[in-house]
């Protein structure tokens, strides 16, 4: 027994240091992933040559576009459909236009939809996707009149009203968008996305009492959204009531338990109250939880210099300067302050931080 036991021990350590010897060499695929690669590649061939032997036909012309989006081949589309655009049909424009924005060319994403939009004018969906590649291509007012358009001719077509939402939060025409809310909520029914936008639109304008009521009706409705609570918590210290504010948060972030902008709203909270204790332990889960975040990289840096946490200071600060060169004046500050207290070794870490990270030179 004792003999069996042994040779089990060992053929787990062989297996655990063949798995590590197998992640040391190269990327490792696994079996599913290579099987579901090689068939893909025999989806592409054998569309491929069903197309050599009907080069006419437009339907055998889009399987083979279909394969190749799955492959993520979108040159290849584009290859395949470019030089076909009078005989593919909708489908064949839907999937060129799509392989075009997929390689951020959005110019000739929308001249294919415009094709598309003249050939099928009564197409709500072909036009809202015009309408979105417009924006993507830079051409916002373009894209507000197309939404409007199709708002007035498919009054029934809800992307439209959810890509118009969309273009007047992006321009902050936030009166607009209020209104379009309200109307989608009486045409659709309520649903807790768009209350959330309502709740966001409210507490940007300083509409109070609406925002309070509007983001604990977001909070029930679409639980999942961080903003709601967040934009709640700042409504209510606006109204003087922090108390209020921090107990939302805390409810908050023991619900979302990986939420960066509720976990940034309490480092912001305890901050302004000078608690850096606990704005760095906020701060820090929020770096954490996405360390992309600018608001949380500079908020731990700035908590982490308050408490002397010189490592998490400097390593907070160069995240957030990779992130935005905005913080190259909240980095410059610090430096200034070290500088002060005459603290070489830090002066010279951050100095050097700065220098690598935010292109300034000493």
């Amino acid at each position: 027994m004792r003999h069996r036991t042994r040779i089990i021990a060992l053929s787990i350590v062989f297996l655990g240091f063949a798995s590590s010897a197998l992640s040391q060499v190269g990327t490792y695929y696994s079996p599913s992933e290579t099987a579901r690669s090689n068939a893909l590649g025999a989806d592409i061939e054998y569309r491929r040559r069903e197309l050599e032997a009907n080069p006419g036909n437009a339907e055998a012309r889009a399987q083979l576009a279909v394969a190749l989006e799955r492959k993520k081949d979108y040159a290849g589309m584009i290859t395949t459909l470019e030089g076909h655009k009078d005989k593919v049909g909708r489908a064949g424009l839907m999937l060129l236009s799509r392989a075009y924005q997929k390689l951020s060319r959005h110019a000739e994403e929308v001249a294919v939809l415009e094709l598309a939009k003249a050939r099928y004018p009564k197409d709500a969906q072909l036009a809202t996707y015009l309408a979105g590649a417009m924006s993507r291509a830079g051409r916002k007012e373009n894209a507000i009149a197309a939404y409007y358009q199709i708002r007035e001719t498919h009054p029934k077509h809800v992307p439209a009203y959810e890509g118009l939402l969309a273009e007047l939060i992006s321009a902050e025409s936030r009166q607009e968008a209020r209104d379009l809310v309200s109307d989608m909520l009486k045409r659709f029914g309520k649903k807790g996305k768009w209350i959330s936008h309502l709740c966001g639109l409210y507490a940007a304008d300083a509409f109070l009492e609406k925002a309070v009521e509007t983001c604990l009706q977001g909070i029930k409705l679409d639980p999942s959204n961080a903003m709601n609570p967040v934009h709640l918590a700042s409504v209510y210290r606006e109204q003087g009531e922090p108390e209020k504010a921090r107990k939302a948060l805390v409810k908050a972030a023991g619900k979302l338990r990986k939420s960066e902008p509720v976990q940034t709203a309490l480092g912001d909270y305890y901050s302004e109250k000078k608690n850096f204790v606990e704005a760095y332990r906020w701060y820090k889960s929020a770096a954490k939880s996405d360390g992309k975040s600018y608001a949380a990289q500079i908020g731990l840096a700035q908590s982490a210099l308050e408490l002397q946490k010189m490592d998490d200071s400097v390593g907070a600060f160069t995240e957030a300067c990779k992130i935005n060169r905005k913080a190259i004046r909240e980095f410059q500050s610090a430096l200034g302050r070290i500088r002060q207290n005459g603290d070489f070794k830090w002066q010279g870490r951050f100095e050097d931080a700065i220098s690598n990270n935010c292109n300034v030179s000493f």
